[in-house]
């Protein structure tokens, strides 16, 4: 007997915005995603089972986040949307429990569930973001049929929150370094620093590392900076600037400087470069 025929799912009514709130993360085709195994751990220590993964969801494709495949999706970086159970869980933002897929009338006719070995006990719990949009999903497979205990589908539920709220504090916490790095590239322009090694060396100076003869004669000319006996230190100028446009030091202790995460603005000179 042939098996059904394994049929996309329609689009989630807001799914203009949804994927907005997907490519907003910045996660779709990252790498270094080694932080997010710990969600997938708990997933398959918690349900019991053998295989789980996460995963976002844009138009085109799922890109997993974590996983520990077996069988045909061994190596598996990322999966055509319409051919992943998953697009079924952006619907709802209650997860979605199949014990067994095989007679399921939506997902039996799924290549996984034929696979060897086949996925049989499914279980889809999607991130779902503070405005209710749909991210992706964390996962639970068995081989076997199985369904879950209250507790468990409570413990997963928390545990797939936990992941959404490190992702959207993660994302924020991007946003935010990229507007402070923003800021700071304006008020060294505003200084009459345009070029970037210049700007380098400003930031160099402020975390005490060396900078060349040549940058630093552009710093001393721009005003940020002045030698003593030999050594090179910032102006007030220079200090107003470092210190966030003038703002005091109690004040200062309180705010996030936009200098403290110096590797991502490094990494930031280094694209603009």
């Amino acid at each position: 007997m042939n098996r059904p025929e394994f049929l996309p799912a329609r689009l989630p009514s807001n799914e203009t915005v949804r994927l907005a709130a997907v490519k907003r993360t910045g996660l779709m085709g990252s790498e270094a995603l080694s932080r997010f195994d710990i969600y997938t751990k708990l997933f398959r220590h918690i349900a019991g089972v053998p295989v789980s993964y996460t995963g976002l969801l844009d138009e085109a494709r799922q890109y997993f986040l974590s996983e520990n495949f077996t069988g045909c999706l061994l190596g598996a970086t990322e999966v055509a949307r319409q051919e992943t159970i998953c697009q079924h869980a952006l619907l709802d933002t209650r997860p979605v429990i199949v014990p067994d897929m095989r007679i399921h009338p939506t997902f039996a006719g799924h290549p996984l569930v034929h696979d060897d070995p086949p996925w049989v006990f499914w279980a889809g719990f999607p991130l779902v973001t503070q405005e209710g949009y749909v991210l992706g999903t964390i996962c639970a497979v068995d081989h076997v049929p199985r369904t879950l205990t209250q507790e468990q589908v409570d413990l997963l539920t928390g545990v797939a929150a936990d992941l959404t709220l490190s992702i959207q504090l993660q994302t924020d916490q991007q946003e935010r370094i990229a507007a402070a790095c923003g800021a700071v590239l304006t008020s060294l322009q505003d200084a009459g620093i345009e070029q970037l090694s210049t700007a380098r060396a400003f930031l160099n100076l402020c975390r005490s590392l060396p900078v060349t003869p040549e940058q630093r004669a552009h710093l001393v000319s721009s005003g940020l900076a002045v030698e003593i006996d030999g050594s090179l230190s910032l102006t007030e100028a220079g200090n107003t600037l470092k210190t966030g446009n003038g703002l005091g030091p109690a004040e200062y202790k309180t705010r996030t400087s936009p200098l403290k995460d110096m590797q991502l603005i490094d990494a930031m000179f280094d694209l603009i470069s």
